[in-house]
Formats: structure tokens, C-alpha cells, sequence
């Protein structure tokens, strides 16, 4: 039963000035001050945490399903309480609010913190609907001086949390209004709203799982009717045909197969053909096809026909495609503050929508196919393959047929059947030469020659192939001096030189370094939902002071290695020493002969020594697993076992 609200006043501060918690008080309330004590919550704290504008856009593009089905749910909620003063606000699982509807009219929005943003947590805001809600998983009502900061003494706040389909809290939604508002039905509304939203989350999820399913299906598809009138289709079909879904369904089947007869049949005989071979025609093409049908029985009646279809040549570029992988990365995923790195993401953009050759210099770590991939995923070849290709790794006598392919019998141990190389994987998208100043120079030719004509010619083969592929090249190299000493075709240079992209190195956009390592650490927490780590302001001052001569993949590394070696929430720059030499690139020695670091005992250790503790501290950590040892380390394995012999390490 809850108490009379009036006394509750009284009992707050009872518990603020005396930590005296009375036995009326509801066991919610009680259980939920017990924890803001023991979190150190201040009552009279006048701001809850807010996070940044560009942390924000992270967690809202994590929760954008959820903010997609609640928003429509959340309006009709507030249609219901409209006029009288409430605020709708949904928050993610750790109780920062992510949509609001009302804050216009509710006028202490912005000043009472329920924006979006803001942390609502209890550790955050104290005793709250929505930081209670989450904590005990249930809904809840907190009225007036309930809540446990002063602050929000004036409020009246209902929340409920929301569910996925395997019961794990998602969000919460929250009702909250002015204290003299306050009702007890305004929990059942929230509580309804998120079971509505629970509802539509799951259905949107079924939906999606069947629309992945269905166009997952490496074989085009036709739905028909007890009329023969197509009624779905998938994404492969539209490949296939080379026209839209839409134009699909209203294509008439006839048209289409020019073959009516075996269809009627599998409606009134129930007959089944597979790998049926077939001719479809649209627009005047005419695609060969190998074809399965079969009827859709319901209530022991044929009602429908699913015939699924491929085209071996389609299907082959679709296979190489896969084999030739895909671009993940976008201009989105570029973190900056730089004024010249702004300017050449923008250049990178305009580069992006022509059809031109383009070159990326800069030194390596700097995101050169950080680029190249944004650049395909901008251009019109978005939807074809990205294929990379690292010329230095590329073995001289195998360099020619991983380019550009051979013919069955070109070399002993050839495939049987011949095999593509990467630039027909890369027909129709981007192919990405990655360290062009590696090739030599009969292959740069060969290069050129297709370049010019757009054709390639298997090894081993007789005829040429056209292609449609997109150049994007990158070097670490200085190719104005390399053509001088005579390494590299200077009309190579200017033929791939149409665009010109300059990455920076990290020393040249300092203001980057903490925005980056708080964006690796955000990446970091994302991928493990059960840490929640922080970088101290005493690491983020001394990495950014450092020269990072590895540049932004360095610096990745190291806040990678820091993360998972640092057992505590707060991330220290303890991890730092083991890796770099702090005081000797930061320049924080007075004398400057000294090139080692000191330790907590005042001893000096050398590089070989900090290598050596390094080991041993990953190794701990690994509990022994040498594999994972070493990627903790980022080396290699052989790498971490010839270490571990070189310095006599236990390796457990």
C-alpha cells in the first residue's frame, strides 16, 4: 500500500541528513535510495549525465529500429494525455533518453533534463521511473519528493520497460508530468505502450526474418495465384530479369515464360518439375534458365505455384562477387575535427560520383582503403563488388593470373576449369590496387593496357574480355620519385593520377586522437555488451601528446590492447607503458639521453624489458592461451613463440 505522498517529503530528508530510511516508506522507494547511496548519487545534483552530439548519433543509430517502431506509439500515447502537460520520452537499456514527444508543452523540459541524451539512470538521476523501471524490470510510478534528487521533486514520472523476443530489456518508455498531475493510471497507459511496442518490435523482426530468408535465396522466385497472377517476388528475381520487383508483379506470366501448359498442370495435376531448362523473355531478351515449380498446397487444393529460377551466368558473377568480397566502410565512419581532413572527405565525395581513376597517397595507417572503401559505397558501383588487391603481397610469377585470370591448362596445377582473376571478380564495382608502387614494371604495362581498352585476357587464353570496372589505387610511395629512378611508368602515373586524395598522418590532425580512441573504446562496448569502459583524461592527455608514427591504425591497436588488458571500468594510462615509451616521445625527460622508462621501484627498464613484461602480462591475462596472447598483442603467432624463446618466458 503506498503511503499518504505529503509525508514522503519528510522522509527524504530524514534520509538525506540522517541516512534514516522509514519503515512506511514503499520497499521501491526504499530499495531504490539504498542504491543511490551506495552509487554516491548526489540529492542535490542540478544535471544529470549528457552525452555529446556525436555520441548521441551512435546510440541512436543503435536503437533506430526500436525509435522506428515506438515514435508511432509514443504519438498515440500522447494523443491520449495531450493538453495536460506530459512529456513521452523513450530511453535505450542504459536509460539515456533517445525520442521525446511533448516538449513543447511540457515547458521545463530542456531544464529538468528530459531531452535527448540525457542519462536517466539511476546512477545517473537517482530515484526515477525510467533508472528504477530498468533496475527492477517492471513499471513504475515515482511521484514528487520520491525521486532522489531535489530536482525533479516537481515531477511525476510512469515508466515500463520494453522486451525483445528473448525477454531481454531494449528500452523504456516514460511518462512524466508536472507533481499535481499525478495519477495512478498514467502507469497502466506507459505499460500498455510498451507492451504495444513489444508487439510490433517482434513483428517487424518476424517480417524482417522472412524477408531475409526469402531474398537470401540464392535463386530468383515467383509467387503466383490460383490465377497465375504473380504475387511476390525476390531481389534475385529482379537481378536475373534486370528489372524492378514492382515491374515484376506486373508482368504477366505468360510474357514472360511463353509456356503456359506445365504451369496449368502443376495446378490441376499437382505435378512438380525440377530443374526444368527454359527460356524467359523480357524486353525483347531472352534469358536462359534452369527452373524448378512446384504447387502451394493448402486444405489438400493447389491455390498457388512457387517457381524459383537461375541464370548459370548470373549466378557465376554473383559467386565471384562474394569470392571478391565487399566494402563495409563509409564516409559515416570517418571520425574528424580536422579543418584539411573535412576538406578531403568532401573532395573524396565529388571524386566518388565520377567515373575517374583515383589515387590515394599517404603514409600507411592512415585509412587509404578507409577511403577507397567510402568512395565505392558513394558512387553508383555501390551495389557491385569492391575486390582489393595488395600488390606487395602478390608473388611475381602468380601476379599476372590473380590480376587477371588463366584458362584451364595454362600451368601445371591449374584449375581444371580455368580460374577469374580479381578484376573480373571486380566487373561492374571498384577493384582497389592497394600498394600500386609494388609492381613491376612488365606488369605495370599489362596494367595500362587494360587501363586503356577495358579488356583483359586470361592467362593461357584466346580472346579478350570487356569489363566495367572502377580504378582506385593507393601507395605509401613517393611515384613523382619513382618514375625519376625510373620504378614506376610515368604514363601509369598520370593514368590512374585523374583524382588525387592525400590521407593525413595523425601528427597532422592532432585534435583527432581523443575523439578517435573514445570512438575505438564506443566500438569496443558495443561489441561487448557486458563491459562498459572509459579512458582516464590522464590516458587521453598522454596519447595525444604522442607522435603515433603508426598513425590512426596504431593508435587503434594500442586503445584495443588497453581495453581488453584493463580489468577495471576506467581504463588508466598504466596500459600505455608496456607498449610505448611515454617519456621518450613525449618528451617529458629533462635529459635527453635517456631513453628508458622508470617503474614503480624508480628502476629503469630498458625496451627489451618492457617487450618482455608485455608478454608476460598478455599471457597472464590470456590465462596461458599463446594464439590469443598474441592477438591481444596484435603479432603474429610465430612472432609471440619466437619472443617467448628469445626471453626465456613461462608460458604455463
Amino acid at each position: 500500500m503506498r503511503i499518504n505522498l505529503p509525508y514522503v517529503r519528510g522522509y527524504w530528508e530524514d534520509c538525506i541528513k540522517s541516512d534514516r530510511l522509514d519503515e512506511n516508506l514503499d520497499s521501491i522507494i526504499r530499495e531504490s535510495w539504498m542504491r543511490c547511496r551506495k552509487l554516491k548519487v548526489n540529492p542535490f545534483r542540478k544535471h544529470v549525465e549528457k552525452l555529446s552530439e556525436w555520441e548521441m548519433s551512435f546510440i541512436i543509430k543503435e536503437n533506430a529500429q526500436l525509435i522506428q517502431v515506438a515514435h508511432p506509439i509514443m504519438e498515440g500515447l500522447y494523443d491520449i494525455v495531450a493538453g495536460s502537460g506530459f512529456v513521452i520520452v523513450l530511453a535505450d537499456k542504459n536509460g539515456y533518453i533517445i525520442d521525446a514527444i511533448g516538449n513543447h508543452e511540457f515547458k521545463r523540459s530542456k531544464e529538468l533534463n528530459l531531452v535527448v541524451g540525457a542519462n536517466w539512470s539511476e546512477k545517473s538521476a537517482g530515484t526515477n521511473a525510467i533508472g528504477t523501471a530498468l533496475c527492477l524490470d517492471k513499471p513504475v510510478q515515482i511521484i514528487g519528493a520520491e525521486h532522489y534528487c531535489s530536482k525533479n521533486h516537481c515531477l511525476t514520472c510512469s515508466a515500463a520497460t520494453i522486451h525483445d523476443e528473448e525477454n531481454k530489456i531494449i528500452g523504456c518508455i516514460n511518462m512524466s508530468g508536472n507533481y499535481s498531475e499525478a495519477h495512478s493510471h498514467t502507469t497502466g497507459i506507459v505499460a500498455s505502450g510498451a507492451s504495444l511496442i513489444e508487439k510490433h518490435f517482434a513483428l517487424q523482426e518476424s517480417n524482417k526474418l522472412l524477408n531475409v530468408i526469402f531474398n537470401s535465396i540464392s535463386e530468383g522466385m515467383l509467387v503466383l495465384d490460383e490465377d497465375l497472377k504473380i504475387k511476390r517476388t525476390n531481389k534475385m528475381a529482379s537481378k536475373i530479369l534486370g528489372i524492378s520487383e514492382q515491374e515484376i508483379l506486373s508482368t504477366d506470366i505468360n510474357s514472360l515464360t511463353k509456356d503456359m501448359d506445365f504451369i496449368k498442370k502443376i495446378l490441376n495435376i499437382e505435378n512438380v518439375y525440377y530443374n526444368l531448362d527454359c527460356n524467359l523473355y523480357i524486353k525483347s531478351r531472352r534469358i536462359k534458365c534452369s527452373m524448378n515449380a512446384f504447387p502451394i498446397i493448402v486444405n489438400g487444393k493447389a491455390n498457388g505455384i512457387v517457381i524459383t529460377f537461375k541464370d548459370e551466368g548470373y549466378l557465376h558473377k554473383i559467386v565471384n562477387v562474394m569470392a571478391g568480397y565487399n566494402a563495409k566502410y563509409n564516409f559515416e565512419d570517418m571520425v574528424t575535427k580536422n579543418k584539411d581532413m573535412k576538406r578531403t572527405i568532401e573532395f573524396a565525395k565529388k571524386a566518388a560520383i565520377t567515373n575517374c581513376g583515383i589515387l590515394i597517397e599517404g603514409p600507411s595507417g592512415t585509412g587509404k582503403e578507409l577511403f577507397a572503401q567510402s568512395i565505392h559505397n558513394y558512387s553508383t558501383r555501390k551495389n557491385g563488388p569492391f575486390v582489393a588487391v595488395n600488390c606487395a603481397s602478390l608473388p611475381k610469377e602468380l601476379m599476372e593470373s590473380e590480376l587477371f585470370g588463366y584458362e584451364k591448362g595454362a600451368f601445371t596445377g591449374a584449375a581444371k576449369d580455368g580460374h577469374p582473376g580479381k578484376f573480373e571478380l571486380a566487373d561492374g564495382g571498384t577493384i582497389f590496387l592497394d600498394e600500386i608502387g609494388e609492381l613491376p614494371l612488365d606488369m605495370q604495362s599489362k596494367l595500362l593496357r587494360v587501363l586503356d581498352n577495358n579488356k583483359i585476357t586470361r592467362l593461357g587464353g584466346t580472346y579478350e574480355k570487356k569489363l566495367n570496372v572502377r580504378i582506385i589505387a593507393a601507395t605509401n610511395r613517393d611515384l613523382i620519385d619513382e618514375i625519376k629512378n625510373k620504378n614506376f611508368r610515368e604514363d601509369l602515373y598520370y593514368r590512374i593520377n585523374v583524382m588525387n586524395i592525400k590521407t593525413l598522418s595523425l601528427k597532422q590532425r592532432v585534435e583527432d586522437i581523443e575523439i578517435l580512441a573514445n570512438y575505438f573504446i564506443h566500438r569496443l562496448n558495443s561489441e561487448n555488451p557486458s563491459c562498459f569502459k572509459t579512458l582516464s583524461s590522464r590516458y587521453l592527455e598522454l596519447i595525444s601528446n604522442y607522435s603515433w608514427p603508426g598513425n590512426v591504425r596504431q593508435l587503434r591497436n594500442v586503445v584495443e590492447r588497453s581495453y581488453y588488458l584493463c580489468e577495471s571500468n576506467n581504463i588508466t594510462e598504466e596500459y600505455l607503458y608496456d607498449y610505448i615509451n611515454i617519456k621518450k616521445h613525449l618528451n617529458l625527460m629533462s635529459d635527453e639521453k635517456v631513453a628508458t622508462i622508470e617503474d614503480k621501484n624508480s628502476e629503469v627498464m630498458t625496451i627489451e624489458e618492457m617487450e618482455k613484461s608485455s608478454i608476460r602480462k598478455a599471457i597472464k591475462e590470456a590465462k596461458g592461451d599463446l594464439i590469443k596472447a598474441a592477438e591481444m598483442l596484435n603479432i603474429s603467432r610465430a612472432t609471440i613463440y619466437r619472443k617467448i624463446k628469445k626471453y626465456s618466458i613461462n608460458s604455463y
